[in-house]
């Protein structure tokens, strides 16, 4: 592309008019020789007219540019900043903005073999007699209380050492072998999560006979969904359990209020490997019922906690209806709906069945033991297990403590249990104040961006003026700025985005702050790596792709965010990280007191460079395509004097310096060849004005200077001379800022050496940007 100077061509001596005689006037601190008011008027109306003509010839060839140079100014100045001022008045940006959802944005899901709740037994898988034993000590009795059920382990434990089985009927012992000639798994001892836990696993018919066989007391409905199981064990293929752990039960201290103790009991459960596969039996109805309590009139359950209020509960009840019915995804059979397990009540030992204000019912069978009538009714509640960073910060998770979970024997230590937990759950996080840093630089890139316009907007020299102006806000010396407050950013905050898309608990704020940190990250990044001695390459067939691709990624990443924010990817904690047990050698040293933390390997600063690299390098290839699908013969070859090297070096190889001299341009602002400092800019450098060799137009207010008035000034310097406009006089003076200014020769069109005046002096000389020239 040339410049519509070269097109137009330019006026001649004769059509210069010299009237009247110089005047000499004091400029500031400098003594100016002014040409007389007519040949500046000759020389704009000739610009003019070039510059009518030029547009009339390519009118037809530059619509489709100057249209999409059009979009870009307005996208850019006008509508990315209302969107942006939209999008934090949306998300409480600036304001209320929070890290991570809190309590109150709490969600509940479902998570089939939750990869955040892995974990096993290491040293436990034993033989199914040692189960057995400590199965049948319990009877005919629903619950038994932590001491008893922790002196299961060592009881199990000396009877297996001595050889003593008689605990067991000869009908279990015989069942006990035929599930280890089975495979089946049988597993005793303390888990990963620092609670001892019982496993037997099996086909749905060997759990439903050790059931019978030991007479256990499990509840009617988890016995009915066995049975059906059992019947229907060809259509969803999933072993079954029986496991054993220590839940936690609410009683109320205080009638009518909100004191509520917690006595931690072990009861049995059945669930199959897959939730999926856990028919849908309802409760109503299926056993009968006895009068436990009279409640006299009164609800016992009219206060009660917000915890016991998350999940369902097998009893009839006034606490608010809960339902079972979960909606899932990506389950193992494909269903898209699975049947949470039901909480459990107790009271006085036995199931209960219905609370109104008439009175607590329990199970018809069951006997009332008075150990536990003390408690009075004890509700079953959620666990509460946060998964936190290693700073502390933590994600709540209030888990249906009905635990379902996969039972496998490790395939390298044949004496460690695997548990892959599907989890029902209501999650939130720890507050944590939100960095608005990543607004700050998109706003200041933005700033800039329009700053950098108006150094070149009131110069209508060509459509190429638009592609400078793209080029100069995406280049100078805050190039590093941007990209050290974004690496900042991502650096000190890694582990928390990390654990928020892990676990699905960011914030739509720090949705908008990733996205933000993605775009000024890679904005700053690819500009610096296609630098050359500190000058960015001007390279248009990159540009035009690479703005697009960036645009395009922006949005597809904020838009993929955002649906999947209150989703938990857990593949970035297993591809990128550890999560550690407080039980472990390593979870002591990096969690401290929590439960489990989080360890993540990569920081977010390598991923987000190398996607960033990524695309660049994709929008260079598609840049080089659409140069060689124009055509070389397009763009003017350079001066026979020249040859420019590869991306690799900078700068042409001069052959014959002294067959060309500079231009005073170069010679007095540069001091050295424009070409020297950018690649991708020969074809239009120069240009021929008047007869002579001149450095266009556009290769000027590339580097950054601007037409003033009869001085070429530097950029920032005219800004400071408008800014001077609406600053008092007096304001001005009291600040001892040196500017430098080259005059320009209006017949010769050359500039003088460098010129020094004050910003007060020179801001007394109010021109405006005047018509820009190619100089000589």
């Amino acid at each position: 592309m040339t410049s519509s100077v070269a097109r137009g061509g330019g006026p001649t001596s004769e059509h210069v008019a010299h009237t009247g005689s110089e005047s000499v006037i004091r400029e500031g601190c400098a003594v100016q020789t002014l040409e007389p008011r007519r040949s500046w008027i000759d020389r704009a109306i000739a610009v003019i007219i070039r510059n009518r003509r030029g547009r009339q010839q390519g009118v037809t060839k530059f619509r489709c540019i100057e249209t999409s140079a059009v979009a870009a100014v307005i996208g850019r100045c006008v509508l990315a900043p209302l969107l942006l001022v939209f999008i934090f008045g949306a998300t409480g940006y600036l304001s209320t903005a929070k890290f991570f959802i809190g309590p109150e944005d709490s969600y509940f899901a479902y998570s089939q073999l939750d990869s955040v709740m892995y974990g096993g037994c290491s040293g436990c898988v034993c033989s199914c007699r040692k189960v057995l034993i400590q199965l049948s000590a319990f009877g005919s009795d629903a619950i038994m209380s932590k001491p008893a059920y922790e002196d299961l382990q060592a009881m199990a434990t000396e009877a297996e050492a001595a050889g003593d089985y008689s605990r067991l009927t000869p009908e279990a012992l015989a069942l006990a072998d035929q599930l280890d000639a089975n495979g089946a798994v049988c597993s005793t001892g303390m888990n990963d999560w620092g609670t001892p836990n019982i496993v037997l696993s099996d086909e749905p018919e060997g759990v439903l006979k050790v059931i019978t066989t030991l007479r256990l007391s499990v509840s009617p409905q988890m016995l009915r969904e066995l049975q059906v199981a059992v019947e229907r064990k060809e259509k969803c293929i999933s072993r079954w359990n029986i496991g054993i752990l220590l839940r936690l039960f609410k009683f109320q201290n205080v009638k009518n209020s909100l004191d509520y103790s917690s006595v931690p009991v072990a009861d049995i459960n059945t669930f199959p490997h897959y939730t999926d596969c856990r028919p849908d039996i309802p409760n109503e109805g299926i056993v009968g019922e006895k009068l436990a309590m009279e409640t006299n009139g009164e609800d016992v359950l009219a206060v009660v906690p917000d915890i016991l209020k998350l999940f369902p509960y097998q009893f009839s009840t006034s606490l608010p209806k809960i339902s079972r019915y979960i909606p899932a995804k990506d389950t193992i059979y494909g269903a898209n709906n699975v049947t949470q397990p039901l909480f459990k009540g107790y009271y006085a030992g036995c199931r209960v069945r219905v609370v109104n204000t008439t009175g607590v019912y329990v199970e018809d069978s069951c006997t009332l033991l008075k150990h536990w009538r003390s408690y009075g009714l004890m509700l079953q509640t959620p666990d509460d297990l946060p998964v936190c960073s290693t700073g502390d910060v933590c994600i709540h998770n209030q888990y249906n403590s009905q635990w379902e979970y996969t039972n496998d024997v490790n395939p390298t230590d044949s004496t460690r249990l695997d548990q892959f937990l599907s989890v029902f759950r209501s999650r939130y996080a720890d507050t944590v104040d939100l960095s608005v840093l990543p607004g700050v630089v998109v706003i200041q890139i933005l700033f800039m961006g329009i700053v950098s316009l108006y150094q070149v907007m009131s110069h209508h020299r060509s459509v190429l003026l638009t592609q400078i102006w793209a080029y100069r806000c995406q280049n100078g010396r805050m190039q590093p700025i941007y990209l050290a407050q974004i690496t900042y950013h991502l650096a000190f905050n890694s582990n928390l985005y990390y654990l928020g898309l892990s676990t699905g608990t960011l914030s739509m704020a720090s949705v908008l702050n990733l996205t933000l940190s993605f775009f000024a990250f890679n904005y700053s990044f690819i500009n610096l790596i296609r630098a050359r001695s500190g000058d960015q390459v001007l390279d248009r067939h990159f540009r035009i792709p690479w703005e697009i691709l960036q645009l395009t990624s922006m949005i597809c990443t904020f838009a993929v965010l955002s649906s999947l924010r209150l989703t938990s990817l857990a593949f970035i904690g297993e591809f990128n990280g550890e999560l550690l047990r407080r039980t472990s050698a390593r979870g002591v040293r990096y969690c401290g007191l929590k439960d489990s933390c989080y360890v993540f390997t990569v920081n977010l600063v390598f991923v987000v460079a190398g996607i960033s690299f990524a695309m660049g390098f994709v929008a260079s290839i598609g840049g080089r395509r659409e140069k060689q699908a124009r055509g070389t013969s397009t763009s003017p070859r350079p001066s026979s004097w020249l040859r420019v090297f590869s991306s690799k070096k900078v700068g042409p190889t001069v052959l014959n310096l002294q067959q060309q001299k500079l231009t005073t341009f170069e010679e007095n602002c540069l001091g050295g060849q424009f070409i020297r400092l950018f690649y991708d800019c020969e074809d239009f450098a120069y240009t021929t004005f008047r007869g002579k060799r001149c450095t266009s137009v556009e290769a000027i207010l590339l580097t950054g200077y601007l037409f003033y008035g009869q001085h070429l000034y530097q950029a920032t310097s005219v800004l400071m001379l408008l800014v001077a406009r609406v600053l008092p006089r007096k304001v001005i003076r009291t600040f001892n800022v040196l500017l430098i200014r080259w005059r320009i020769d209006p017949n010769e069109g050359a500039l003088s050496h460098a010129l020094s005046c004050t910003w007060y002096n020179a801001s007394a000389e109010r021109f405006k940007i005047s018509e820009a020239i190619p100089v000589a």
